[in-house]
This record gives structure tokens, C-alpha cells and sequence, in this order.
């Protein structure tokens, strides 16, 4: 099953020097966050690329209406600002997020060890 799995961990971003030390549930893991991290940076280039095309409409044809850019961007904004919200910033859920896939990969690592311990192979089959 690992065979067959290699080249789409590794397309999916999944180091192929790695691959091998990992456990499926690493593998897995490590594959969704991988995708997830593409998928926000794409959205993310997306939003940028429709903000500067707005920016660019403003400025040719009426330039003294042109936003701030804190206004136009903002995550531009002062920490100030942003506090004052109560709701969590992206970089407070993203950390929650790396938060949560850290103790499952320990706790898969700790599970690997204990098989490991107790003489458990499943490489073989």
C-alpha cells in the first residue's frame, strides 16, 4: 500500500527522502496540511490579484478616489485596530490548526514506538 501511495505523497508535497520514515497517518497528515497551505495560497494570490486590478481601475480612471491602502488591504491594518476585534485573526486559527495536527502526529509517533516496543511489524504482511 506505501508503494503504491509514493508518488502521490510525493506529488501532494511529501519530502520523498521522508516518505519512507513516516507512518500512514504522517503520510496522511502531512498530505492534507499540504494541500491546505496550497489551496490558502491560492486564494490568497487571487484576492491579491483582484485587489490590484480594482486598484488599477481607481487609478485610471479617478485616481483622487483611490482608497488607503491600509482601507484597500487590510491586514495592513495597526495591531490597534485589529485588536479590537473579537474574532480570531487567520494567524490565530492557522496556529490552533498547527496546534491540533502536532499532537496527532506525536500521538501517531508515540503509538509507533509502542508498537515498535512491543514487537509489532507491520511493514510486513
Amino acid at each position: 500500500m506505501l508503494q503504491e501511495m509514493y508518488p502521490k505523497a510525493v506529488e501532494a508535497g511529501i519530502p520523498a527522502e521522508k516518505y519512507w520514515s513516516m507512518t500512514y497517518e504522517e503520510i496522511v497528515v502531512q498530505a492534507e496540511a499540504n494541500v491546505a497551505i496550497k489551496k490558502q495560497q491560492l486564494e490568497e494570490k487571487a484576492m491579491m490579484d483582484y485587489k490590484a486590478a480594482q486598484l488599477n481601475a481607481y487609478g485610471f480612471n479617478d485616481p483622487k478616489k483611490m482608497p488607503k491602502p491600509d482601507q484597500h488591504y487590510p491586514f495592513l491594518k495597526t495591531e490597534d485596530k485589529q485588536e479590537q476585534s473579537n474574532q480570531p485573526q487567520d494567524w490565530e486559527i492557522m496556529k490552533a490548526r498547527m496546534i491540533e495536527r502536532t499532537e496527532m502526529i506525536k500521538a501517531t509517533r508515540e503509538r509507533k514506538n509502542k508498537q515498535e516496543k512491543e514487537g509489532i511489524d507491520h511493514g510486513t504482511g
